[in-house]
């Protein structure tokens, strides 16, 4: 990426963390961060020694940023000699176009916030650095977290983050509207196996009301939403080891064409939401979502309806399995303050500093101590349990190399699945024809 941007000095590098930050404040001045030592600065063999790292990251939220300043003021009790900026900002491209300039300016932060499908693109790069080392070498125990939430960071023998956060997605649904319309509540149950596809139709055109005043279903359109509908089916969308696309056969292509389906022919989910229509103000009876949202549900529906939460459905030959994963936290290879990141991550990943974040509203955390501590475990919804044991269900991210071009594809023909323009068949038939030349590219460039 040409940023145009050339190297920084030392000295410049809290200015351009000011400004990728998008000069809102949002390095944590006020949690005691001084104008020390530039980031990165004395190396430092152990934590005891000075140094200084900063932490990129999107969490900028009040809830987030709130926690994430006490979490720094914790550490700062505990290292007074290591100084830690929280260089918080805006998400999605802006973060990344970010973290690209000071990379490309030699600036990169010690520490930044990603998720499994970044994985295989930086490591290869050789961007990340291997945490192994650190935790074989302090014996940090890892027993804590969702296996699956730590294991969707290893890569070729080595451990490239930790998880900040394990959510698995599920569906919101209006108890209220169930029985209004005599419909009998699904069993919020891994192990029942009566909510099919076929269960969901049903309740989905008999929640959709032909006025449009209430829709039967709705969910979002990235990688996580969409592809529980594949997954259920038994479909998967990149074969790994093959490294190359499988959404074009018969049961990925099912899953698409059944929400394909929802939308242009059953008529129960929405091509586009109306202005003002969502599922806290009752107008969507069955909703995507995720366990960091619940207080913010709970805070908006404020007891206008009854809610609680179901798994997505399976296919009558198919499985649950939920989406998921989260984001986590990667240390940059480049940083020169190994032990003293390596100490702040380990601090801002413990389930004291996770629970105090759940307390706020700003994560579930990514330990089970945290996601069964009673800041999470609150009612509604009743089977608030359901997001607990749904880890065990849960289909890691896609992680091949070049995955953000695969997605950018992917994304472009899929919107002709949801304007119905084109069959499933032909939209994972235009994927696959132009994704298996990038993967194939790609793993050439890795050396894979």
């Amino acid at each position: 990426m040409n940023t145009g941007m050339t190297p920084a000095s030392p000295g410049t590098r809290r200015a351009l963390l000011l400004h990728a930050a998008g000069a809102t404040g949002a390095l944590a001045a006020a949690c005691g961060v001084a104008d020390g030592p530039s980031a990165g600065g004395p190396a430092g063999g152990t934590p005891a020694q000075p140094g200084s790292v900063v932490w990129f990251n999107w969490e900028s939220g009040p809830a987030q940023l709130e926690g994430n300043n006490k979490s720094v003021t914790t550490f700062h009790a505990q290292y007074p000699q290591i100084k830690v900026e929280n260089a918080s900002g805006a998400g999605g491209a802006p973060y990344w176009d970010k973290l690209s300039a000071l990379k490309a300016a030699g600036t990169s932060p010690d520490m930044w916030e990603w998720e499994p499908k970044h994985v295989v693109d930086y490591v290869v790069r050789k961007q990340v650095l291997d945490l192994q080392p650190f935790v074989a070498r302090d014996r940090h125990d890892l027993n804590d977290f969702f296996k699956k939430g730590v294991d969707q960071y290893r890569w070729k023998n080595g451990l490239w983050g930790l998880p900040r956060d394990f959510p698995n997605r599920n569906l919101l649904y209006s108890v209220t509207a169930f029985e209004k319309d005599g419909l009998k509540r699904p069993a919020s149950d891994w192990k029942q196996n009566d909510w099919t596809w076929d269960a969901f139709l049903d309740a989905a055109r008999r929640l959709a009301k032909p006025d449009g005043s209430q829709f039967g279903f709705n969910t979002g359109r990235s990688v996580r939403e969409w592809a529980p509908w594949v997954w259920s089916n038994g479909g998967e969308i990149i074969d790994e080891t093959k490294l190359e696309v499988v959404l074009d056969r018969a049961p990925a292509v099912e899953g698409l064409q059944f929400l394909q389906d929802l939308i242009h022919r059953h008529r129960v989910m929405p091509q586009t939401m109306p202005a003002g229509q969502n599922f806290a103000a009752g107008s969507v009876a069955i909703q995507e979502g995720i366990p960091a949202q619940l207080g913010n549900v709970r805070r908006d529906i404020a007891g206008k309806f009854v809610f609680d939460v179901v798994m997505h459905p399976k296919s009558r030959t198919g499985k649950y399995v939920a989406a998921g994963g989260g984001a986590g936290w990667a240390v940059d290879a480049s940083t020169k303050a190994k032990d003293a990141t390596w100490a702040f991550l380990k601090h801002i990943t413990s389930s004291a500093e996770q629970i105090q974040l759940c307390d706020l509203g700003a994560t579930i955390g990514s330990r089970r101590s945290v996601m069964t501590h009673a800041c999470f475990v609150q009612r509604p919804p009743e089977h608030v349990q359901l997001f607990i044991d749904g880890g065990d269900y849960l289909h890691v991210d896609v992680r091949v190399a070049g995955w953000t071009e695969v997605e950018k594809v992917m994304n472009e023909e899929l919107a002709y699945l949801w304007s119905g323009e084109r069959p499933a068949r032909n939209v994972a038939a235009n994927i696959k024809a132009k994704v298996d030349p990038i993967l194939k590219a790609e793993a050439q460039k890795a050396g894979a």
